[in-house]
């Protein structure tokens, strides 16, 4: 009986948060249903706007006064997860991708890998985030950016893919606190 719900279930969740739950304009409400009903491990003052798009958002962890604003995409579909720490900014369409295919696999087989995302980060709208990343300390991605490579602590990368174009103060103290209650 089990096996026959469980598909059901994973359909109705997802169906549930992508559609209906992630356009709901009080984060409160939101924030519950990620902790409580899909298990998300997510930190103290850490803010999702509306309209976040989650696969597999049980592999997620966000750390403390992290802000992820609209329309980000955020696949956890890699079995080792997304990890994004604390004081983090996240802008608006941002796409985290830990999953893929082997084009040249003639089964097109599934291929996935891990992304790191540590504190103090910085990440412009439109940037896309590969599989097999880390992002070190302080890092700053550009608007736009796609970053396939590591990237060192406070390092500011653009284009795409991504290369360094310059690098940021190391001297950061601040908590990413957005100042309205809805949305």
């Amino acid at each position: 009986m089990i096996k026959f719900i469980k598909p059901f279930y994973h359909f109705f969740a997802f169906y549930l948060t992508n559609y209906v739950i992630g356009f709901i304009p009080i984060r409160i409400l939101r924030k519950l249903w990620y902790k409580l009903f899909l298990r998300m491990k997510i930190g103290k003052s850490t803010y999702i706007d509306m309209g976040t798009y989650f696969m597999c958002p049980w592999r997620l962890t966000i750390g403390n006064f992290t802000h992820i604003n609209r329309r980000c995409f955020i696949d956890s579909r890699s079995k080792q997860g997304v990890k994004i720490g604390s004081n983090v900014s996240i802008s608006h369409n941002v796409s985290l991708i830990s999953a893929s295919h082997d084009i040249n696999s003639k089964n097109f087989a599934s291929i996935d890998g891990k992304i790191i995302i540590d504190d103090y980060v910085f990440i412009g709208a439109n940037a896309i985030i590969l599989k097999d990343v880390h992002i070190e300390t302080g890092a700053v991605i550009c608007a736009g950016a796609v970053v396939t490579k590591n990237v060192p602590a406070y390092a500011i990368m653009a284009g795409g893919p991504a290369r360094i174009i310059g690098y940021r103060t190391n001297n950061l103290d601040y908590k990413c606190n957005p100042h309205t209650f809805f949305f």
